[in-house]
């Protein structure tokens, strides 16, 4: 137990740790401009994979969790249906991107062929978290985001004819191929004979298509919360602003996916397992737990990033970045904010309330966008930043408001009184 323990905490440790690096690698080699088309195919990825995935793993996780392992392999074959109809619908219209020229089309083929790697690589590691295979899926989040990264680093370190943006789009590709080969050897032992001979469950598709709905929703909106100040940049002061923002804002995500990789992604499975079996104490008890490891690593983790953020701009040795320094405490006020959002979020999510969600997510991400209309024209990367985190507190208000309307009736009267609440 101790030693698989470790390993997982190395190998979380070694893949959130490449992104930091792979950060400081850009900002030192890399030009502004550079990191500012990375940033952009890179948000532009990380907006597509949900309508890729339309986020049908939140009700396929509560099915899965809820079927033993022999019906797993049906569950995950006719999800990969889902994606499949879903791509031959999206994949086209994501050429809006191109028209709009939110990004070049000299870059097109590697948007694509990233996307769909990234997006197979991301609903593997899902996969893995949800059947509860803690050191499989940090095995494959280390070769989807953290071996190559090292990979890059070191072979730009000898050949500096390497530090291009085609050679690290390589490599990623590459960390993507790994990690679905890693998944499909994971997930050998399933049955998966039956998928031959059990006909697509298209009513659950179609049930799944709905119930994702309003999480996708949500999603897309919290996603205009987190990225839309980025083409509002790229519209009004170029590539190389959005440079500056994407080094900060990636700086300040360190707070995020660490507490989400070492908190939430740990306990989230525990606490749906335990309110759909009607264990409310535990459950209870698991959300204490996660409270304090989201409340204490973010406040923990933002004040190392404070302390380290000197050392990094001389590291970096780039003045533009340093020109924008208050952009930093912004952001990282905002992020730790979302972070601890997460608290009032899966309250909500386990009680199906997933039109509380959608509602607290796209009133913030309308103001986001009355905001980023109001000052990215004339405070450019600052007032990205200040919508950025009016946003974030608007939703975790909001959903935080919601919850205390749908505390457990568990507080108040005794299990037989609980049969009014839906697994």
């Amino acid at each position: 137990m101790l030693k698989t323990s470790i390993t997982n905490l190395m190998l979380r440790s070694l893949t959130l740790v490449s992104k930091f690096i792979l950060l400081l690698y850009f900002a030192r080699c890399l030009s502004p401009e550079n990191l500012g088309v990375f940033g952009m195919v890179s948000v532009s990825i990380a907006i597509s994979l949900y309508l890729l995935g339309f986020d049908f793993y939140t009700f396929n996780s509560r099915e899965i969790i809820a079927h033993s392992e022999e019906g797993c392999a049906l569950l995950i074959r006719d999800q990969l249906v889902f994606h499949g109809i879903v791509y031959i619908v999206v994949l086209p219209l994501l050429l809006l991107l191109f028209t709009f020229e939110f990004i070049a089309w000299k870059y097109i083929g590697w948007f694509y062929v990233l996307l769909i790697l990234e997006h197979l690589s991301q609903e593997s590691n899902r996969l893995l978290i949800t059947l509860s295979r803690p050191t499989m899926a940090n095995i494959v989040l280390f070769l989807r985001s953290g071996i190559w990264v090292y990979a890059v680093i070191a072979t730009g370190y000898y050949y500096k004819e390497t530090r291009t943006l085609q050679f690290i789009w390589f490599m990623w590709c590459l960390g993507g191929m790994m990690c679905i080969a890693m998944t499909a050897y994971a997930l050998r032992n399933l049955s998966w004979k039956k998928t031959f001979s059990v006909s697509i469950n298209w009513q659950w598709l179609r049930k799944g298509f709905m119930g994702s709905l309003p999480s996708l929703g949500s999603t897309m909106a919290m996603l205009g919360v987190q990225y839309a100040d980025r083409f509002f940049i790229q519209n009004y002061h170029g590539e190389a602003m959005v440079g500056v923002y994407t080094f900060y804002a990636n700086l300040a995500n360190v707070v995020q996916t660490f507490v989400f990789t070492g908190v939430i992604a740990i306990l989230y499975p525990k606490i749906i397992d335990a309110f759909q079996k009607k264990n409310f104490e535990e459950y209870r008890a698991i959300m204490r737990k996660m409270g304090i490891g989201v409340v204490g690593g973010a406040v923990l983790l933002s004040g190392i990033a404070a302390l380290a953020i000197g050392p990094i701009l001389k590291l970096v040795k780039k003045p533009i970045y340093g020109e924008y320094l208050p952009v930093f405490w912004i952001l990282l006020g905002a992020i730790s904010l979302l972070a601890i959002c997460s608290l009032p979020h899966y309250g909500l999510y386990v009680r199906h309330k997933d039109r509380q969600i959608f509602i607290s997510t796209i009133v913030a991400v309308f103001a986001t966008l009355t905001l980023d209309f109001s000052l990215v024209p004339k405070y450019s990367v600052t007032g990205a930043a200040f919508s950025c985190l009016a946003g974030y507190l608007l939703m975790f208000l909001l959903k935080f408001g919601f919850l205390q309307r749908y505390r457990l009736d568990s507080d108040r009267v005794d299990e037989s009184a609980r049969v009014g609440i839906r697994a």
